[in-house]
């Protein structure tokens, strides 16, 4: 009987090995991610890959388990993406599956930088630059209109909220940024313990477990002090937002009469408003609740409907509605407009409006950030022809909003935010409406597009981030649910189930003090991001130092 040479049964267990060490990061780090509730996992999911890449030299063969290792993570963390628990939209179905596939190569940015610094100027500084050209990769991917900051690292850790009083602070950028340290500690101290350079209870090892434990703490007794020093009741200028959470069928309600699926807002919120006390000042119904262009003139009828029947509530209401911008002269028109059946250039935006008794004029806010693709193409003037990308639902081909707006309500004269789905995942893009004057925040969102899939559940933690960061009130309505309340300091209330029908209100703080995160935005990532460029731009040195020397050896 043949055998296998011994080099190679080692070559193969030693591929095994690595593989097997890159699923478990992935697994690790999807696991931490809600709604699992083993956030912990995050602050070690990065060691099994950092051991693989250790073993490499080279970048290209290093990246393929770095592939493997974040394709296993976007699995456990995406896979709502493509609607697969229904299977309503083969196009949602499909680019799902892309995204599962394809996104995972956005990493190989911070792990090729890595590799990168690790070739030229040595594994030590490699892995002191890891956090930082980390940061810088997270940070990058929230600014143009290819970013998705739906799985920032540091966004595993709201189940915790003690832990991250902090980003008041920081924003989410320090919750990654102190999880890529606790991972860098740990790989340290594998790697010494595993290679020999120190022993278990040596002063090496005894400083680095010590190191682990206090960076590990120091969050959470400052956190816990913060929340031991909440007041309990509220001391400021206060209003009062209702929430009205209908479960319509997110793919049907583009098939039904506009006139009854408003019907059914006004009922519900008339019923709102005869059980609860005190009236609310405003009501929120969800994105495109509304599936109409309802401030188009042709419209007119529809909007008169709801218009009269909230001035007899005597109430205000946030609604989600499609809007439209026609442009007078069609030259002046950008590729990506849409063109009527008359010729006529247009764009159509994912928009909330604010509609008050008896007042004419109803302000409206244009959604700014986008899912790339499954609601517009990035760059869609450059890349017009492929505006065919969409989902068949009656949403896709959005035009970014003009300009963020404010919206006040009159009697209380309550200033707040409305933030459309997605957004809500871009942390220096809420604090810019907080520095404008934003007392609270609403989120409106559809988020049952998903079943009970994971997507619904981790939109709704990542608003506490958002609460906390800039100590603000922030009411959550969804369409099928998860609605609720959140207040400064991440403390959750109200919170419907999926998938029912249901009206709630409460009585939230309107504040105007600034956190420094509020204040300063994201200039901790972007310290971090500069440091991290300096890290590779020194590496970039050595190499060309390298090559210049070694032509120098070669023509003398």
């Amino acid at each position: 009987m043949s055998r296998e040479p011994a080099h190679k049964i080692a070559s193969a267990s030693g591929r095994l090995l690595h593989y097997g060490l890159s699923v478990l990061s992935g697994l690790m780090l999807g696991f931490s991610f809600p709604p699992s509730q083993l956030g912990v996992l995050a602050c070690f999911g990065l060691v099994p890959i950092l051991i693989v890449l250790s073993d490499f030299n080279r970048i290209k063969p290093a990246l393929r388990h770095v592939y493997v290792s974040m394709m296993v993570f976007h699995v456990i963390t995406l896979n709502w993406t493509g609607g697969y628990e229904h299977g309503n939209d083969v196009y949602m179905m499909i680019a799902g599956g892309v995204t599962m596939l394809v996104h995972p190569l956005f990493y190989f940015l911070p792990f090729g930088a890595y590799l990168y610094i690790k070739k030229y100027l040595g594994g030590g500084v490699a892995i002191l630059s890891f956090p930082f050209v980390w940061i810088a990769y997270e940070y990058s991917h929230s600014l143009s209109e290819w970013s998705f900051p739906w799985i920032t690292i540091g966004n595993s850790q709201t189940y915790d909220i003690s832990a991250i009083q902090y980003i008041s602070f920081t924003g989410v950028y320090g919750i990654s940024f102190w999880i890529l340290l606790l991972n860098v500690i740990a790989f340290v101290l594998y790697s010494g313990l595993s290679h020999g350079r120190f022993k278990p209870l040596s002063q090496r090892s005894l400083l680095l477990i010590g190191l682990f434990i206090v960076v590990f703490i120091v969050p959470r007794w400052h956190g816990a002090a913060i929340l031991a020093n909440v007041p309990k009741n509220m001391a400021g200028k206060k209003v009062t937002v209702g929430i009205v959470q209908p479960n319509i069928d997110p793919w049907e309600k583009w098939k039904r009469n506009s006139f009854d699926v408003a019907r059914i807002y006004l009922e519900k919120t008339r019923g709102l408003l005869e059980q609860q006390s005190p009236h609310p000042d405003v009501v929120l119904w969800p994105e495109t609740a509304i599936p109409e262009f309802l401030l188009l003139p042709s419209r007119q009828s529809l909007l008169d409907t709801i218009r009269n029947e909230l001035a007899r509530l005597d109430v205000s209401v946030l609604t989600g509605v499609q809007h439209a911008v026609y442009y007078e002269d069609s030259s002046l028109a950008p590729p990506s407009a849409k063109r009527s059946i008359t010729g006529q250039r247009y764009d159509v935006f994912n928009a909330a409006v604010f509609i008050q008794p008896c007042t004419i004029e109803i302000p409206w806010y244009g959604k700014m950030k986008m899912v790339p693709i499954a609601e517009r193409v990035p760059y869609p003037d450059a890349f017009y022809f492929m505006d065919f990308l969409r989902w068949g639902v009656g949403i896709g081909g959005w035009q970014i909003g003009p300009s963020q707006v404010l919206f006040t309500e009159k009697k209380s004269d309550a200033r707040f935010a409305t933030l459309i789905c997605y957004e809500s995942t871009y942390p220096g893009f809420v604090a810019s409406f907080v520095r404008k004057g934003a007392e609270f925040i609403s989120i409106i969102t559809i988020d049952s597009w998903w079943g009970r899939m994971s997507g619904a559940f981790q939109h709704q933690r990542y608003a506490i981030l958002r609460a906390i960061e800039n100590r603000r009130w922030i009411a959550r309505c969804a369409l099928g649910g998860i609605s609720g309340f959140i207040d400064p300091f991440g403390h959750e209330y109200n919170n419907t189930e999926l998938f029912t029908e249901a009206a709630i209100e409460r009585t939230l703080e309107r504040r105007t003090d600034l956190s420094w995160y509020s204040e300063h935005g994201d200039i901790l990532a972007q310290i971090l991001s500069l440091v991290g460029l300096i890290f590779v731009v020194t590496a970039l040195g050595f190499k060309i130092s390298r090559l210049r020397l070694g032509n120098y050896h070669v023509h003398n």
